[in-house]
């Protein structure tokens, strides 16, 4: 056996036993869905994968998405459309492709929805025109793309409404729950929604309509979007009756560069401990175990890491 085969298998060996001391990053916004998914994923992969994840507030995800491509962090929670856009270079990345970015897990299904005040005379999509609706979205700017879609599934588009413009969702909240909008856009289950109904007195989910005419409609400005169909729960403050809302998946990224075994031992941890991610969040009480794998449009990858695991587990190629 030669010198450099020799080393080889022993920075093999190294890693193997090392990994369990190594830490990385997740990025996550200040607040919301997102910084409570990040918050759960980081303790479970902290306490059962051996590897000690810190989450790293941004201000949205358009801000931490392109360092998880430039390799400044290991991991980030991206819902589907924002992660088409990143690899391919299209929509809110338009001519900035970021071809390091590899999937390491669906996450979750993601609904998100339009909210108004409880005793809101609005009940449709149709009924927002002319009404005060946050804009702009200057660090989560895929968020203006998922309200495009929204309001076009009810026959409507910015140009019907009053724009009041926002950075991002949690600040829209905040001026719905001020008084200074009609309708806030977030994601069911999330705390921010459950202090928001808190704050008024009460509110209630627009639903869109599930017609293949409607759907349709949403999907030329997101078209992996589907209509979810959620019922009234504890998790899902807002929804008053069975309801159809913009459903999507988010997924957690990762860098080609972030070695197979950290991304292994990450997905395991996440695998085997679903009821642990649930308690730290309830929302990610629609983390599905065996659904952790699935193909993509555009270009969108696994990690090999990931690969591997869902190999050994049977979810690979994705059913």
């Amino acid at each position: 056996m030669n010198r450099k085969t020799l080393a080889v298998l022993a920075a093999g060996a190294l890693w193997a036993t090392g990994a369990a001391g190594q830490t990385v990053g997740i990025g996550a916004t200040t607040t919301a869905y997102t910084a409570q998914a990040s918050a759960a994923v980081s303790k479970v992969v902290s306490e059962k994968a051996g590897i000690q994840m810190r989450v790293q507030p941004h201000g949205g995800s358009s801000a931490y998405v392109p360092q998880v491509n430039a390799g400044n962090l290991e991991f980030g929670l991206a819902n589907e459309l924002e992660t088409f856009y990143a690899v391919t270079g299209t929509g809110i990345y338009d001519g900035r492709a970021h071809p390091d970015l590899r999937v390491a897990t669906v996450l979750t299904p993601f609904a998100s929805g339009i909210f108004v005040r409880k005793d809101s005379p609005i009940r449709t999509v149709q009924d927002l025109k002319g009404k005060r609706l946050p804009s702009g979205w200057a660090s989560q700017k895929v968020i203006g793309v998922l309200m495009d879609g929204y309001l076009a599934s009810g026959g409507l588009s910015y140009a019907d409404v009053e724009q009041v413009p926002v950075p991002n969702v949690v600040k829209g909240a905040d001026d719905f729950a001020a008084g200074k909008t009609d309708a806030f856009f977030f994601a069911l289950g999330a705390g921010k929604v459950r202090e928001t109904d808190a704050k008024v007195g009460g509110i209630r989910v627009i639903g869109i309509d599930p017609s293949p005419e409607a759907v349709a409609r949403m999907q030329k400005h997101v078209p992996v979007a589907t209509a979810g169909r959620y019922e009234p729960s504890k998790v899902n403050v807002g929804v008053l009756e069975p309801t159809h809302v913009q459903q999507y998946d988010y997924l957690m990224l990762t860098n080609v560069k972030v070695p197979d075994e950290i991304v292994y031992r990450v997905v395991k941890a996440m695998h085997d401990n679903k009821p642990m991610l649930a308690e730290s969040f309830p929302a990610l009480g629609r983390f599905n175990p065996e659904r952790m794998a699935r193909t993509f449009k555009g270009g969108v990858t696994y990690h090999p890491g990931a690969i591997k695991y869902y190999t050994e587990i049977g979810q690979w190629p994705p059913k």
